[in-house]
């Protein structure tokens, strides 16, 4: 199945309101485990004064799962549309979390045109995470380019993503799966996704053409992939 770019933002409220409606804490949980684990295994810390970014955040599920493991250190959720950054603020108020989790900062911004002195102000960047985002950037490059720019020889990168399937039987049954669980909405823009999401061997060879050597590809169960690992060697 070849791949087919999708939007790169939701900026439809019916869209957001859906998406943040939706329960991915079974994924969600697993990426924060595989980045725990990980960190845990090559000994490092997270200390008082570094600084996490989410980019893509959405309405902010990953940024807060972060701050709640490590409530220490400081998070910023970035995404490109106003609408899930507003619902992402507002998830915390509606929660009462908003004074609790007070590490937690926001910024709406395209990751094509972000800058890191943007960022730094608040930290120097020791992980650089993502979920779901890859499959939006409709040229791939973009993406890197971005995590390149961000990145500094200290930062972590983990990127969790879908997995394209290989063929539309596939891709159809899963989205059959989703449509047992969520709104039509969400079970609309999830097939969208799989067709424009990647194949482990397509971003095995754009990391080769981009020389990133210190950046692994696996697959995360039957639907995801994860790419982690260091810019810089």
């Amino acid at each position: 199945m070849n791949r087919e770019p999708e939007p790169e933002l939701m900026l439809e409220k019916e869209q957001v309101i859906a998406y943040d409606k939706g329960d991915f804490s079974v994924s969600e949980d697993d990426f924060v485990s595989f980045i725990s684990d990980f960190l845990i295994e090559h000994n490092v810390d997270l200390r008082e004064g570094d600084l996490v970014v989410d980019l893509g955040c959405g309405p902010g599920n990953i940024t807060k799962k972060l701050a709640l493991k490590w409530p220490h250190i400081s998070l910023l959720g970035i995404d490109g549309s106003d609408e899930m950054i507003l619902r992402a603020k507002q998830n915390l108020i509606i929660t009462g979390e908003e004074n609790s989790l007070a590490n937690i900062n926001y910024l709406c911004a395209d990751i094509k045109n972000i800058q890191l002195s943007d960022i730094t102000f608040l930290g120097d960047i020791k992980l650089l995470v993502s979920n779901s985002l890859i499959h939006h950037i409709k040229n791939i490059n973009d993406f890197f380019a971005c995590i390149t720019k961000l990145s500094t020889l200290k930062t972590i990168n983990f990127h969790k993503d879908l997995k394209r399937p290989n063929n539309k039987n596939k891709a159809l049954a899963l989205m059959t799966k989703c449509a047992s669980r969520y709104s039509e909405i969400l079970t609309r823009d999830y097939y969208a996704s799989l067709k424009a999401s990647y194949t482990i061997s397509e971003l095995e060879e754009i990391i080769s053409a981009q020389k990133l050597s210190s950046m692994e590809v696996v697959e995360d169960g039957n639907e995801y992939l994860m790419l982690y690992g260091k810019v810089y060697n």
